[in-house]
């Protein structure tokens, strides 16, 4: 049975990651190591503008951690779920993002198999147009500008919200030793562009040569470059299916 380390953030209170139980009925030995975690920040501003609805086209949701930001806001709102925003748009990147939109929040996803930025981009430019009320979009510190650049070159209006910020996970290395102290693995999953800075210092110590090392979507790929690092596959979208895709292709070499 192949082992598959997967550098992946964990959502507090998830039951069970669909990563982990994807791979495991393909019979891959997989563990789950979270290299980053957050801090929200700013959700008096964030509930401010979701009480408005009205002044706003739609919102984006571009990371799970921008559901769980709105998430966080309800209680406030003074209402149960967002019933203002269910006319509205809800753009979202990658299958785990949308549903969290669709099972925490209550609003229907748009956009779930883009994948990437770039290509949510294409979608929200297809429904939204120049002169419309804007999008609301609630972001971290490190979000990469392709969605607000491509916006605002359309001449599409938003309203951004920095809601959180990543930080590197308290028990990171000390996770990576005792998960190397049983062996190694067949494959490392990095997931995104923090994960592949934070976790680069403890990994150093391992042959991470003899390891096939795999990216979710381009962005962690250029990163995982920029890191010194050898990316065996990439795969096309955050999706537990594509993973698997890349894994057998990666066992058929």
């Amino acid at each position: 049975m192949k082992k598959v380390l997967l550098l992946k953030a964990v959502k507090p209170g998830e039951e069970g990651d669909l990563y982990v139980q994807a791979l495991a009925k393909e019979n891959y030995e997989v563990s789950l190591c979270s290299p980053i975690s957050f801090k929200f920040t700013n959700l008096q501003q964030l509930t401010a503008s979701l009480q408005q609805p009205s002044q706003f086209s739609g919102i984006i949701f571009s990371s799970p951690r921008t559901v769980q930001a709105v998430e966080k806001c309800l209680p406030d709102l003074g209402q149960d779920g967002l019933p203002g925003w269910k006319p509205l748009t809800a753009y979202c990147v990658g299958q785990a993002t949308a549903n969290s939109v669709r099972d925490d929040l209550g609003l229907n996803p748009v956009g779930e198999q883009s994948g990437n930025a770039q290509n949510l981009v294409k979608i929200i430019l297809q429904g939204t147009r120049a002169g419309s009320k804007p999008l609301l979009f609630p972001c971290g510190t490190l979000r990469r500008e392709t969605i607000p650049d491509s916006l605002q070159k359309a001449g599409v209006d938003f309203k951004a919200h920095v809601v959180y910020e990543t930080i590197p996970h308290p028990d990171l290395e000390a996770s990576i030793n005792q998960y190397f102290e049983k062996g190694m693995p067949e494959f490392i999953v990095f997931f995104s562009p923090s994960g592949v800075r934070f976790s680069k210092e403890f990994l150093t110590k391992y042959a991470m040569d003899k390891i096939q090392l795999i990216a979710i979507g381009p962005t962690t790929k250029t990163a995982m470059e920029q890191a010194g690092y050898r990316v065996a596959y990439t795969a096309e979208k955050p999706s537990p299916e594509c993973l698997i895709t890349a894994l057998q292709t990666l066992e058929g070499t």
